[in-house]
């Protein structure tokens, strides 16, 4: 004989003990209601829809319901009713599904596609009612309130006052065209004009810086006290000068305009004595 070891017992909890007697009687009692419903089953004769086409009795079922139930045999696509109607050209719906059937423009939409026969509609839902009529009429009074001749006389005086506008645009450009060379030579002439004047204030800045270092009579750092001061006492004495040029340039300019003015003054007084001599 073998020793025999034992393993020691161990005590499950009472709540895993309860959910196996649970578990274990649910099962059983699963298993025990499908053999009835087997049972059931087999002591229950079949139906007569349920037979096939060929055991079923012709005298027993109306032409309506064999159509019918032939025309469900035949039916293969799995198409639901309404999206085999709207396969076939037919009314989706015999009856309202839901609110959106009853409304104006749904009922409108079917007869124009189905047809009055088709659709089952009263064709004059697609007439405006009075209301509708008269709401029309004032939005078109309100959005449009100018009649057809007035617009077609908007628009052309618009077009003409756009030509018009068009046309003097063009006719500016050409004046300014005509007149881009005496431009280009007054902005040539004031370019050299202002090169000019640059030029010569160089020219009398260095004749200047000469004079005074001639003044001096040895090279001196232009940097130098001195310098700057003979150069200032020199600039003002130039700045004296051009200023007398300019006066005696503007005073002989106006005895030149005042000597032509006596000229033709003259002239106009010879004219009309030499007239009532001859006269």
């Amino acid at each position: 004989m073998f020793p025999v070891k034992m393993l020691p017992f161990r005590r499950l909890p009472s709540t895993t003990v309860g959910q196996c007697f649970t578990l274990v009687r649910s099962f059983t009692g699963g298993i025990t209601q499908w053999a009835k419903k087997a049972e059931q089953l087999e002591s229950e004769e079949p139906a007569a829809e349920e037979l096939p086409v060929t055991f079923v009795d012709d005298d027993a079922e109306s032409t309506e319901a064999r159509d019918a139930r032939i025309a469900a045999l035949r039916n293969k696509s799995r198409l639901l009713p309404q999206h085999r109607n709207m396969l076939h050209g037919v009314l989706p719906y015999e009856q309202s599904q839901s609110w959106i059937h009853d409304t104006v423009k749904y009922k409108r939409m079917m007869l124009g596609r189905y047809g009055i026969d088709g659709s089952k509609v009263d064709p004059r839902v697609c007439f405006p009612t009075k209301k509708e009529a008269y709401e029309r009429a004032e939005y078109e009074r309100v959005a449009f309130p100018f009649s057809l001749k007035q617009m077609m006389d908007a628009n052309e005086s618009e077009r003409k006052a756009r030509k018009a506008q068009i046309e003097a645009r063009e006719a500016e450009v050409a004046r300014k065209l005509e007149k881009l060379d005496q431009w280009t030579a007054d902005l040539n002439a004031r370019i050299a004009k202002k090169e000019a004047e640059a030029r010569a204030a160089k020219e009398r800045k260095d004749r200047l810086v000469e004079e005074v270092r001639r003044h001096f009579g040895f090279k001196v750092d232009p940097r130098d006290e001195r310098f700057q001061e003979m150069l200032a006492l020199k600039e003002r004495e130039d700045r004296k000068k051009v200023k007398e040029a300019k006066r005696k340039e503007k005073e002989e300019k106006m005895m030149e305009k005042l000597q032509k003015k006596t000229a033709q003054l003259e002239a106009d007084i010879e004219v009309p004595s030499g007239e009532k001599t001859k006269q």
